[in-house]
């Protein structure tokens, strides 16, 4: 597989490293920081650029906001395209059918303990707290038009794994939301889950764990769930073309949009 690579921020590293482990190779980049040393700063000019022909597969890891409209652009190419969590940061879902979503949590080893789990649970709590930097305020991802804020940018990982293990029908009990913190009850299923999601100002406290009936899951000690090295399960399920699609993200994005206006 030959890719296309928009945005080449944090997360690029993690992808660049996925898909030389998969057998990939990166022919373009694209980044509107000059610094950057992409081949392009306009991802338009990229798609009409003669490498272009060679590319097999595009890779969106621009910020949240951007997302739809590049997927859209990118799948008028008629190539492949994988996206970064979260597919969009509102509900609109329009031609956007055939990309594929960067998921991680659904490659978790304990993914088969925690759904097995689920299937006799009655409770369960979820918290994410994940210190960031100021360098991380100061970017895009400090502003909730264009990150969706707390529960757009820690959430996505672990709302999908909640509704992939527990089913699409929930119904929202309470939600506090705001930037920097999202706390409340959502009924998933049969499943009472208590949520806490939190940006902290330090690296004391950090945890990202799931208790179910009182056993807990810890998903990842690291700063951040890319380091746990599952962009390469991604990234083969993507060439396998068993990633997840759109169709499997609206439940979860439709729960973190209703809880963000509840």
């Amino acid at each position: 597989m030959r890719y296309a690579i928009l945005g080449k921020g944090f997360i690029f590293p993690r992808h660049v490293e996925a898909i030389k482990d998969t057998g990939g190779e990166v022919l373009l980049t694209c980044d509107i920081d000059p610094d950057k040393k992409a081949d392009f700063t306009n991802y338009r000019d990229m798609f009409k650029s003669k490498t272009m022909e060679d590319i097999d597969a595009i890779v969106i890891c621009t910020p949240n906001y951007l997302h739809p409209e590049m997927v859209r652009d990118a799948l008028r190419t008629g190539k492949k395209v994988l996206c970064e969590k979260p597919l969009t940061i509102n509900t609109d879902f329009s031609f956007m059918e055939g990309v594929s979503i960067v998921l991680q949590l659904r490659y978790h080893p304990m993914l088969d303990e925690i759904c097995e789990k689920f299937k006799k649970a009655k409770n369960a709590r979820v918290i994410l707290k994940a210190y960031r930097d100021e360098k991380f305020w100061a970017s895009w991802k400090g502003s909730e038009a264009m990150s969706g804020g707390v529960v757009f940018t820690l959430g996505p990982h672990i709302f999908d794994l909640l509704v992939f293990s527990l089913g699409p029908k929930y119904d929202i009990i309470s939600a506090n939301d705001s930037m920097k913190k999202s706390t409340g009850t959502v009924k998933i299923g049969d499943v009472t889950v208590d949520y806490h999601l939190e940006f902290l100002d330090s690296r004391e406290g950090q945890t990202r764990h799931i208790e179910i009936d009182g056993e807990k899951f810890v998903l990842s000690i690291k700063d951040n769930l890319s380091f746990e090295g599952l962009h390469d399960q991604v990234h083969q399920a993507f060439i396998d073309g068993k990633a997840p699609g759109i169709e499997e993200v609206i439940p979860s994005i439709k729960l973190m949009n209703d809880i963000k206006k509840f």
